[in-house]
């Protein structure tokens, strides 16, 4: 078995290089700052992720926790990296990338929805872990090998990123910092009822269909969102190709 090799550090690279144990009575390694750090992000949530928390929860000091990290930025990389590491994708099969495409949008979803803030914490940051790097490549393998052009591929690829995070965001109600909203089916039915209230012979099309404003299914909601998204890149392939 020959070794990787190495994968070269992009330029804003904000991590110091792995120094392992600093000394034998200093047990802390990367590896135990990250998994720690995901664990209470899960727990508490990114406004409660602190340097000192982590530090205390791991027995040791902050100053500990630079030496291997660098920064609490370049922590908050290496916790996405680890997350995007759990992602499935599936191998290329060219006669089902446009179902594998789906499945692949769905386990987004499935592995966002068990990390607490997740999509908050990826806001402004460029993926390029080992494991981002290694996620993207299988998406694009699977998008090529059923014939998307490279530059649809590209987009479509990048697409998918902001349509998962951009539903799961809402979804969770990450952005939501105050608990006086409704959400889920108390939501929808305020909003049905609402709506039924209002005017018919102002807003008749909106009354007409007030029923429908209480589906809060978000597993049918994200399945006619992917559903939309691939057919729509399926029905480019197929004209760029005709």
């Amino acid at each position: 078995m020959t070794d990787q090799p190495a994968i070269p550090a992009p330029p804003w690279q904000r991590l110091p290089p792995d120094r392992g144990q600093r000394r034998r009575r200093d047990p802390i390694t990367r590896d135990a700052i990250v998994g720690k750090a995901l664990e209470l992000l899960d727990r508490d949530g990114l406004d409660a992720l602190s340097m000192r928390r982590i530090a205390d929860e791991l027995g040791t000091g902050a100053a500990s926790l630079y030496w291997h990290v660098g920064s609490k930025d370049a922590l908050l990389d290496l916790v996405l990296d680890e997350v995007i590491g759990e992602l499935p994708v599936p191998d290329p099969d060219p006669e089902r990338w446009a179902d594998q495409l789906k499945e692949i949008g769905h386990g987004m979803r499935a592995v966002i929805l068990r990390h607490r803030d997740i999509v908050r914490l990826s806001v402004g940051r460029i993926p390029v872990g080992p494991n981002a790097l290694e996620f993207s490549e299988r998406i694009l393998a699977v998008l090529r090998a059923g014939g998307v052009p490279d530059d649809l591929a590209v987009l479509g690829h990048h697409l998918l990123f902001s349509i998962v995070n951009g539903f799961t965001l809402d979804e969770s109600g990450e952005l939501d910092s105050t608990e006086s909203h409704p959400r889920g089916d108390e939501a929808g039915a305020m909003v049905r009822d609402y709506i039924t209230a209002l005017p018919a012979d102002r807003f008749p099309n909106m009354v007409a269909v007030a029923d429908h404003y209480a589906i809060t299914d978000n597993d049918r909601r994200f399945a006619l969102l992917i559903d939309l998204y691939v057919d729509g890149l399926a029905a480019r392939v197929r004209a760029a190709t005709a």
